[in-house]
């Protein structure tokens, strides 16, 4: 229930000791006429005016306690009955008593700012998961948005160095190997100087890392390439000077200097700290200095530098700007927010297709398309995305999944995806003692698991359909179950040589016969494996048009920087290593950027080939990026590539990568495959060494709008939104 509207404007008192972050959002909510506020600021954890805090609780409708520390275990305990209460935890009260003091049967919301600090805290205290909720922190980007000075590209800055694990150290080393590169590079640091502050400098283990890294400073090649500025309320000035806004922290909860140096058009290099990739997604992530030298010089050099630093401004805009983060506090205050849901009750008579996924929910390159069916089926179907891995401790030692939501799916209790997408875990084994389980979790057999799941939730007899995608997971259900098959690669072949697999050439012809209905996802899989089926259709392989389009970049702006050819997807046996070895070395002018999981078991001879590559000063590979991180980063570059090896295997794929490069416009390049039905000059194809720099070169000499248009309009034909209705209506009719 909201709070009742009235003639009058909704109260709203807000406590803690420092109200910084809440200030600008506050700001926001008072514009829209609807709120007025007053103000209960503590002097510290526990100093508070009770007198005031009392008369507050007098005065106002809601109450909101910025921190969740002494103030929202005070306002818990005093509220009035009617009163709603909102506490926002950020990140230092992890590491306090605080939040385990709280009554949380008093509260209506935890707003957390980052995900992975809700986890942390769900599995550290008692907070009720229904109640969380994420919300970022505000950025006023119109403050930040303010034109460099010249040479700014040059400067690295960070907004506070203390206390150490702030990585000031992790700076410094980057700054000194950018030096080696252009002695132009220079360090800039705002913030309190740590030895004046007395708790900290009070500290043996803080006093030594400062003194150490100032005496680095002081002695050596950074004696004049190091500026510590002061603090102050001017760092959107600040910012002007400012062309990299670094990250190195091990810990953050936001790290708000981030969004601020995003929104400045500072290029932001965010080390890997738990969280980073869930707060920035589409940002550059590094885990070294090395890895973040590499990127800075790169990005300075490269014409993708300043389309990054366009997305990166525009991605905080749209993500943590006022009218996204102040319609979020909106609507929660309305009592209109959608919290966490992982309850599979009152779900029965719903009809549920078991999706047996390979891969974790997160990076499934067949989420979009899942997606995009459950959509059409809302009404009437949930879908269960059974990620792999059924023993519970190797699962948790390995970190696929933080302890409390494995706990929960223990207990029959799954995340909520979407209105109808649930992930679940069948554990066989390996569940701890004390951990409350379901009758039907740690069972020996996995389909019975299910079972015992879709019984619990939806009732005995609820209609269940699975969906595979491998013949090894067609076989291992009952003969009774049934199953859809959706083929999508050769899998009776290896992908690199076009070697025939004997296991699977045995298994799949039972997979096709017993299926009751086979897609095909290209036209030589169709043609190669049909007559086994009694149910076939082909529907070919689609994008998430809308994902890959909020990143494009207006083609009609000077290309400033050296070009670069970019390449996301696996780089596993079937990608050409050797040819691509060949291209690299031959286009010394062009940038050449993989992004993708390396797959390549030790002792090929293609681990040679990729360390040749990565040893070439014009080619990067970034390791895995989700989707999101992927389809910002092809955005920023001229031209796609494809470079698979050609065999059987290989020419019955249709590469899902195809859609994903046509839906941001740019030239594609690829090998040549039977299953591409496309020409020029939406595509070009190569097969020498020749023909593929000679394709590079007429890509990015080339300036077709036509093209670019038309890559575009073949993408949105290809659509999951609208693939998907023929696998709904086969759906429906099973």
């Amino acid at each position: 229930m909201g709070i009742a509207m009235s003639a009058r404007k909704i109260r709203i008192g807000v406590s803690g000791h420092d109200l910084k972050f809440w200030y600008p959002l506050q700001a926001c909510l008072e514009s829209t006429g609807k709120y007025e506020f007053r103000e209960d600021l503590w002097h510290g954890h526990e100093e508070h005016d009770a007198a005031k805090s009392s008369a507050l609780i007098e005065w106002a409708d809601v109450l909101i306690a910025e921190w969740a520390l002494g103030n929202a275990v005070y306002y818990a305990a005093n509220k009035r009955p009617s009163q709603k209460l909102y506490v926002r935890l950020h990140a230092q009260e992890r590491r306090t008593n605080y939040p385990a003091r709280i009554d949380y049967s008093r509260v209506d919301a935890i707003v957390f700012v980052g995900r992975h600090i809700l986890q942390e805290c769900l599995g550290k205290f008692e907070i009720p998961k229904e109640k969380c909720v994420v919300i970022g922190n505000l950025v006023d980007v119109e403050r930040f948005r303010q034109a460099k000075f010249g040479g700014a590209e040059f400067v690295l800055g960070m907004i506070g160095i203390a206390p150490q694990s702030k990585r000031l150290d992790l700076a410094l080393d980057t700054l000194e190997l950018l030096l080696q590169r252009d002695p132009r590079y220079s360090l800039r640091i705002k913030g309190t100087n740590p030895a004046s502050v007395p708790w900290l400098w009070a500290r043996t283990s803080d006093r030594h890392y400062y003194e150490s890294i100032f005496q680095r400073i002081n002695s050596g090649s950074l004696r004049y390439k190091v500026t510590f500025d002061p603090p102050g309320t001017d760092v959107h000035h600040w910012l002007k000077l400012v062309g990299t806004l670094l990250s190195p922290s091990d810990h953050e909860s936001f790290h708000m200097a981030v969004a601020e140096g995003a929104a400045s058009g500072a290029l932001p290099i965010v080390w890997s700290w738990a969280g980073s990739k869930e707060v920035y997604p589409e940002f550059p992530s590094v885990d070294t200095a090395a890895q973040a030298a590499t990127l800075i010089d790169f990005y300075n050099n490269s014409a993708a530098g300043p389309r990054l630093r366009e997305h990166s401004l525009d991605v905080i805009s749209t993500r943590y700007g006022k009218e996204s983060v102040s319609r979020k506090w909106d609507l929660l205050l309305q009592g209109n927010s959608e919290q966490s849901d992982t309850s599979l009750q009152n779900r029965r008579g719903r009809k549920v297709v078991a999706v047996w996924a390979i891969d974790d929910w997160s990076t499934f390159h067949r989420r979009e398309m899942l997606e995009a069916l459950a959509g059409h089926l809302a009404k009437t179907h949930d879908f269960l995305i059974i990620e792999p891995g059924n023993h519970y401790a190797t699962i948790a030692k390995l970190g696929w999944a933080p302890p409390t939501e494995l706990a929960e799916i223990a207990a029959g209790r799954f995340p909520r995806e979407s209105q109808n997408i649930f992930r679940v875990r069948l554990f066989a084994d390996g569940i701890p003692a004390g951990i409350q389980r379901t009758s039907y979790q740690g069972r020996s057999d996995l389909p019975e698991i299910l079972n015992g799941l879709v019984e619990e939730s939806y009732g005995r007899g609820a209609e269940l359909l699975h969906w595979v995608y491998k013949p090894d997971q067609a076989l291992r259900l009952p003969k009774s179950a049934k199953f859809i098959y959706e083929v999508y690669d050769e899998y009776t072949m290896n992908f690199g040589t076009g070697e025939i697999h004997g296991k699977m050439v045995e298994m799949e012809p039972i997979a096709l016969q017993r299926a009751d209905h086979v897609f095909f996802t290209s036209q030589p899989l169709l043609e190669r494996k049909s007559a086994q089926t009694s149910s076939h259709s082909l529907v070919g392989n689609g994008v998430a048009s809308e994902v890959f389009a909020r990143y494009r970049v207006g083609r009609g702006e000077s290309r400033k920087g050296r070009p670069v050819a970019g390449y996301l997807g696996n780089l596993s046996t079937f990608f050409d290593w050797g040819l691509m070895l060949e291209v690299c070395s031959s286009m010394p002018g062009v940038d050449f950027m993989f992004h993708g999981q390396i797959e390549l078991a030790v002792g090929d001879m293609r681990c040679e080939q990729h360390a040749q590559m990565e040893a070439l000063p014009n080619v990067f590979f970034s390791g895995r990026v989700d989707r999101v991180k992927g389809a910002s980063a092809i955005n920023r570059y001229d031209v796609l590539l494809i470079p698979f090896v050609v065999n059987d295997a290989m020419h019955a794929v249709n590469p899902l990568k195809l859609w994903e490069y046509f839906a941001t416009g740019l030239p594609v390049i690829s090998s040549p495959m039977d299953a591409i039905m496309e020409a020029s000059p939406l595509i070009w194809v190569a097969r020498t060494v020749q023909e593929w720099v000679i394709a590079i070169n007429s890509a990015l000499a080339a300036d077709d709008v036509n093209a670019y248009n038309a890559r575009i309009d073949r993408a949105e034909e290809h659509c999951w939104q609208r693939l998907t209705v023929a696998h709904a209506q086969v759906v429906e009719s099973l």
